[in-house]
């Protein structure tokens, strides 16, 4: 292998000649042109212009620190450092005419202890008794209960609605009337949740020589208010008459 190299490199031409075929192959080319070609002289750049140019270009340089603008004191922070400095002045004329020994320095401690105690102590009371009276007149206020209705005063009621011609209104008052009757009475005992039935069980409980009056008045009340039907004039009348013997057969409310 190493020979092979050997004989192939003494068998290549060498630059001479083949300078000398370049030079045969074509008449335009000279031994001119195989030399380098002279190098463009570079002057110097101006490097005060370029200082210049680059420190023209706005905000990127930053070469003066800017002046920091105070901000304004608000006027409480005014009067306060005005306070203070005063306080300080006076304790401070106070302590340098006054001469306060060891013992008397610790007794004027405990006095100003104490009354920082009590302020204390009345800041605090004074904390509590308006969270008291806060607490209370946002409380719920108490309302005062109001009297049921008078059976005599929803009767009145049921009248002038069956003089407008209003039966079916005129039925649910009277209604109404007989049950605060019956109330006051002590036959029944109204509840919120007692129904027709439950009311008419309860009258045959206590007095079932009721139950035909307590039906004729409870009738025209039923059909107003569930089977939605119009009550008329004789049904009125029957169920206010049945109320007047109502009125007759108990106590005067």
């Amino acid at each position: 292998m190493i020979v092979a190299i050997a004989a192939a490199a003494a068998l290549a031409p060498s630059k001479d000649g083949l300078i000398e075929r370049w030079l045969r192959a074509d008449h335009g080319h000279v031994v001119a042109r195989l030399a380098p070609a002279a190098a463009t002289p570079i002057s110097p750049p101006d490097l005060r212009t370029l200082a210049q140019r680059e420190f023209a270009v706005k905000g990127r340089y930053q070469l003066a620190k800017s002046a920091v603008v105070a901000a304004a004191e608000p006027w409480w922070l005014q009067a306060l450092r005005w306070t203070y400095k005063r306080w300080q002045r006076f304790w401070d004329l106070l302590f340098a005419r006054v001469r306060v020994g060891r013992q008397g320095a610790a007794s004027l401690g405990d006095v100003l202890l104490v009354l920082v105690g009590i302020l204390m102590v009345f800041v605090v009371v004074r904390l509590l008794r308006n969270l008291q009276i806060e607490r209370s007149h946002s409380g719920p206020r108490a309302a005062p209960l109001q009297e049921p209705p008078a059976p005599r005063a929803l009767y009145r009621q049921a009248c002038d609605a069956a003089g407008r011609g209003d039966y079916g209104t005129a039925a649910l008052v009277l209604f109404a009337a007989m049950v605060a009757l019956l109330d006051r009475q002590g036959t029944v005992n109204i509840s919120a949740s007692a129904t027709v039935g439950d009311l008419r069980r309860e009258l045959r409980a206590h007095n079932a020589t009721l139950v035909a009056l307590f039906d004729a008045v409870a009738a025209p009340f039923v059909q107003e208010a569930y089977a939605e039907r119009t009550v008329d004039e004789p049904q009125w009348h029957r169920a206010r008459d049945a109320f007047a013997m109502l009125l007759q057969e108990g106590a005067q409310p």
